[in-house]
């Protein structure tokens, strides 16, 4: 092949060719929030279930959090795929499968309202996994299934504590009454 004379178009038919070999990579940046929320959200967890003296529960904890990594590394090494900076072993993020494995625990061993900020938290986290380029949405969805599979398999409702609540009628006037063992 001819190069044309002029430099200009030499330099760039060059830069041209040049350009097709190479691959673009995005380097995926620093993720303090998500690497905190990785390890913080089951120590709250564990937190919560002492506070309750619920040693039932923290095994069901452990157990969730054994299968949620377990699967895991099981499927990151059985997939291989890349994450958006080119390394392998993005689908599915551990990261979002051990938060969501906490965020379900609380979910089904103490209730929906105590796992609202921990639900938060978690998809804060997988948004926050997708945004500095550590994973695509595909391993975070995964990871949150897994995560939340998991603790949906191992854990039960507390029975600790007791609470109720009433409404009826006591000399012609409204009562309503709330109650909570400790």
């Amino acid at each position: 092949m001819r190069l044309p004379n002029c430099p200009a178009r030499r330099a760039a038919l060059c830069l041209a060719f040049s350009c097709t070999a190479t691959q673009a990579q995005v380097v995926a940046g620093r993720d303090r929030f998500g690497d905190t929320m990785h390890f913080g959200l089951p120590l709250a967890a564990a937190a919560l279930s002492a506070y309750e003296r619920d040693t039932e529960g923290l095994k069901q904890l452990g157990k969730s959090l054994l299968l949620s990594e377990g699967s895991t590394e099981l499927l990151k090494h059985a997939v291989n795929s890349k994450r958006p900076d080119g390394t392998g072993r993005g689908f599915p993020s551990g990261h979002v499968s051990t938060t969501f494995a906490a965020a379900t625990y609380v979910h089904r061993r103490y209730s929906l309202q105590w796992s609202m900020p921990f639900y938060a938290l978690a998809a804060a986290t997988a948004a926050q996994r997708v945004r500095t380029r550590h994973h695509f949405t595909k391993d975070v969805i995964g990871g949150a299934v897994i995560g939340s599979a998991s603790s949906w398999f191992f854990t039960d409702r507390f029975a600790g504590r007791r609470s109720g609540a009433s409404v009826g009628m006591a000399g012609g006037a409204l009562v309503v009454s709330y109650s909570l063992q400790w």
